[in-house]
């Protein structure tokens, strides 16, 4: 254990999972096939299209489009496993499923889908959700990073173009209502309770064991 009974452990795990699915993101861009094959799309068999709703957040149309979305997700991983440690896989998950849902449903013109935009969106909200309960200054930082998402979101909304990615209008559409379940996602993923974990260790002062939380 480290001192204040804090453990490196999950958080370099989490560290892992996030540099493990950048490795596959730039494997399938490298792949074209590859990456055509684990898109998300509208029309697959029931079982791909669960599998693809999955791996598709990990395909992207462009290297311009994979490069912004894979920094972004490295960076944003990183910095919410220190803000938010323990909630990392929580947000993945909602996001990753939630967002082809609302796609499916509710956005009938996307025959296909790519990016980990929506996943990045999700990272920043549960970073945001974290620095939220830090409370402080960091409520405030909190605050000014939700406004600046919305704003970047009614931009590419209101343009229907993006805002950092370069691209042409017939690389792909971005679909902004994904980056609002992300954030929306994350938000939660970031305010649900975290199981504590009790890790028994031998104390070498008393020699007795001893439970830390």
């Amino acid at each position: 254990m480290e001192p204040n009974g804090f453990s490196l452990r999950q958080p370099v795990s989490e560290r892992g999972l996030a540099f493990l699915l950048a490795g596959l993101a730039l494997l399938f861009q490298c792949v074209p096939a590859l990456a055509e094959s684990l898109q998300w799309q509208r029309d697959a068999h029931p079982v791909a299209g669960v599998v693809t709703a999955l791996t598709g957040h990990l395909t992207h149309w462009t290297w311009s489009h994979f490069v912004w979305d894979v920094a972004a997700f490295l960076g944003l991983s990183l910095a919410a496993i220190s803000i938010a440690p323990g909630r990392y896989r929580n947000g993945l998950f909602l996001a990753a499923v939630l967002i082809p849902l609302e796609i499916h449903f509710f956005q009938p013109e996307f025959q296909t889908y790519r990016g980990l935009s929506g996943i990045d969106s999700a990272l920043f909200g549960l970073l945001l959700a974290g620095l939220w309960q830090s409370g402080g200054t960091a409520k405030w930082i909190s605050a000014a990073g939700l406004l600046g998402f919305f704003g970047k979101t009614a931009f590419e909304w209101i343009t229907g173009d993006t805002l950092f990615v370069s691209r042409s209008t017939d690389d792909f559409t971005p679909v902004g209502s994904a980056h609002v379940v992300g954030m929306i996602s994350g938000v939660i993923a970031g305010f649900l309770p975290v199981k504590s974990r009790n890790v028994a260790h031998h104390s070498p002062e008393s020699s007795r064991f001893c439970v830390e939380n």
